[in-house]
């Protein structure tokens, strides 16, 4: 073989070897580039299950009922689930803020429960007096003049503790409290236990002309 043969077999071993060398870099490199994407989304993993557990490691604000008070634990929870989501809402917050938050939260509730209680004992009220207007033996016709009875009734046994507590619960609408002081004025209708007062009131119910201003319905 002369030596230009062997020259050029030399160059096209050479030009090979080279080629091979710059395609094993090519692998090696895609290679390397693979896994440290790997690696990257491996730790991004990481981050956002660590994100995850410390979210959920956040301890949700909760309110136990008192001893005593344990069938109004479903109200605590009603409340302490709104304030965990303003709490949420409100990261940066400060204690008299978080205060501040509560206490006009508790006010609201505290003033629906005291309108929503009026409006039932209100509502009651007016079913008593229906119950008492329809009532055969004392309703009718009969009704004015039996309520001023009933209110003698009152007068004549009753104290002024006994107005008070009727007053206060309602119960001077009370059917069976009405016929009570009903019997009772009819016993003493025409003795000197009775006031003098004559007449019949013509008031809408038994509370109205219990305590005369209008304080049996608020």
């Amino acid at each position: 073989m002369s030596e230009e043969a062997n020259a050029s077999t030399e160059s096209a071993e050479a030009t090979a070897a080279a080629a091979t060398e710059g395609a094993d870099a090519n692998v090696t490199d895609a290679a390397a580039t693979a896994d440290a994407a790997a690696e990257q989304e491996a730790a991004e993993g990481k981050d956002a299950e660590k994100a995850g557990d410390a979210e959920a490691g956040e301890e949700a604000f909760s309110l136990a009922a008192p001893e005593g008070a344990e069938a109004f634990q479903a109200d605590f929870d009603a409340f302490a689930g709104d304030m965990d989501a303003w709490l949420k809402a409100n990261p940066n917050a400060t204690a008299r803020e978080a205060l501040t938050e509560a206490a006009m939260r508790q006010a609201r509730v505290a003033g629906d429960a005291q309108k929503q209680m009026l409006e039932q004992r209100n509502a009651q009220l007016d079913a008593w007096a229906g119950d008492l207007r329809k009532d055969a033996e004392f309703g009718g016709e009969k009704y004015d003049a039996n309520v001023a009875t009933a209110v003698k009734g009152l007068e004549a046994v009753g104290s002024p503790e006994l107005r008070k507590m009727l007053d206060e619960t309602g119960l001077g609408s009370h059917p069976d409290v009405v016929r009570a002081f009903w019997k009772v004025g009819q016993m003493v209708a025409d003795t000197a236990v009775v006031t003098g007062q004559t007449g019949t009131s013509t008031r809408r119910s038994f509370a109205d002309a219990l305590y005369g201003n209008g304080n049996g319905k608020d």
